[in-house]
């Protein structure tokens, strides 16, 4: 069963990411003596719908015809995200119950080859154990690290991190892995603090706004910082292929999370492919990171338009095709808007869009989200324990948060993976119709 799931749902893919722009039902090949059953959609604004069961003895009612000289977007996987929390979880389990959780999630022919993951630079929103710490912070005394003598991911590697990726590879040598900060450490920002501080806009008593920028004089610094990033894990046999500008830039939270308008994106864009190359790595740059109505929503005011990212700078410093050229993605995150724009974007720019963060573990969602040129999917803080985890994350504006009664009273059920910490078993263990692969 679990096989022929996995076979059915490859091939759908496969005329998902091949087709044109309107699918028909299609009978997909399979072994003699199985049936197969599927879904499929006439176009990105019509729902999908099962379609009817085919037995390979029966004669096919349907021809599907992939030309390959007119293929759309490239797949470049599913997957999850290597957040601490996650982790954390997952080192929960017996080391037998940790592998074959593992296997179950990855393994390309017995489990559910999930083979995509996001890792984190820093803490990311969402950890279980505190403090919230940067890959550069700095011992007591020091006020600033310009040649980034303070860089480590010791923590990545005490908090088990580094170990997870190594068993991943262990039982997926193919998976690939991207990763994303939420901020620059605190002494690269204009407010010296790590985590989020949020203020009221002028003349509002509800619209809040992200205090912490990134200071102007570190945008080449920054940069360095996640070429260090890369040197780090690829020192222990982890390539990482892309980097995203950084996760989420402006959130109104006080989690960890950092301010970058448009103009410093542009400079920072530039810059870190100016690093990545005099250090001789080939890593991506995914721009954006952040949700469809944040990239542009023609019918809002609020929107913060991320799209100028390729607009020509008005002071003349930096154009719209230096960035493009610099840009090898646009990321996404699904929370508010139209997914629409990840067709949009791709349309406009040339360059493929990722689904770098989301929680939804629709068939559905995943499809159509394909359907309109996603190239990837990957799912975020994915496992938990079998209360919902010990989380220290908050919507909550208050820059004064105590963090120990987040901690008692956050809580995300409904985890792809979910941990009985008593007997340090799989309470709930990974399946093939969970993964959606």
């Amino acid at each position: 069963m679990r096989r022929s799931l996995i076979g059915a749902a490859a091939a759908l893919t496969l005329v998902v990411l091949a087709g044109t722009e309107s699918a028909a039902p299609a009978a997909v090949p399979h072994h003699h003596g199985s049936s197969v059953a599927g879904t499929y959609s006439t176009g990105a604004d019509h729902a999908w719908q099962p379609a009817p069961t085919v037995s390979p003895d029966a004669p096919a009612d349907t021809t599907v015809v992939v030309d390959p000289s007119s293929a759309r977007q490239k797949y470049s996987g599913i997957g999850f995200s290597l957040d601490e929390t996650s982790v954390s979880n997952l080192w929960k389990l017996t080391p037998a119950k940790r592998e074959e959780a593992v296997r179950l999630l990855v393994d390309p022919k017995t489990g559910a080859g999930l083979n995509r993951f996001r890792l984190t630079i820093g803490s990311p929103d969402l950890i279980e154990h505190l403090p919230f710490w940067s890959e550069d912070d700095l011992p007591a005394g020091v006020t600033d690290d310009f040649q980034v003598k303070h860089f480590s991911i010791q923590r990545d590697i005490d908090l088990h991190i580094v170990d997870t990726i190594k068993l991943i590879q262990r039982y997926n040598p193919k998976a690939t892995f991207f990763a994303s900060a939420w901020s620059a450490p605190a002494w690269m920002k204009t407010n010296n603090r790590f985590t989020g501080e949020v203020a009221l806009k002028p003349g509002s008593t509800t619209d809040y706004y992200q205090v912490g920028k990134l200071r102007d004089d570190c945008i080449d610094v920054f940069a360095r910082y996640y070429v260090k990033f890369v040197q780090a894990y690829a020192r222990h046999g982890i390539r990482v292929d892309a980097l995203t500008l950084l996760n989420e830039p402006g959130m109104d939270v006080v989690y960890p999370a950092m301010d970058i308008d448009v103009a410093q994106q542009q400079k920072l864009a530039l810059a870190i492919k100016k690093a990545l190359h005099k250090a001789g790595l080939n890593t991506g740059l995914y721009v954006h990171d952040f949700n469809f109505w944040d990239w542009r929503d023609p019918n809002s005011t609020a929107t913060k338009n991320y799209y100028r990212i390729f607009d020509d700078a008005p002071d003349g410093s930096v154009t719209g095709r230096q960035v493009l050229n610099a840009t090898d993605a646009v990321a996404f995150h699904p929370y508010w808007g139209d997914p629409k724009v990840m067709r949009d974007a791709f349309e406009q720019t040339g360059k493929p869009v990722h689904m770098t963060e989301t929680s939804d573990l629709s068939a559905a969602t995943i499809l159509n989200y394909f359907r309109l040129d996603a190239s990837s999917y990957v799912l975020w803080a994915q496992a938990t324990d079998q209360d919902g985890g010990t989380l220290h994350w908050t919507p909550a504006r208050d820059n004064n948060v105590d963090w120990d009664e987040v901690a008692a009273t956050t809580k995300w059920p409904d985890r792809l993976v979910k941990v009985n910490t008593t007997t340090r078993g799989i309470v709930e263990a990974p399946t093939i119709s969970q993964c959606v692969i």
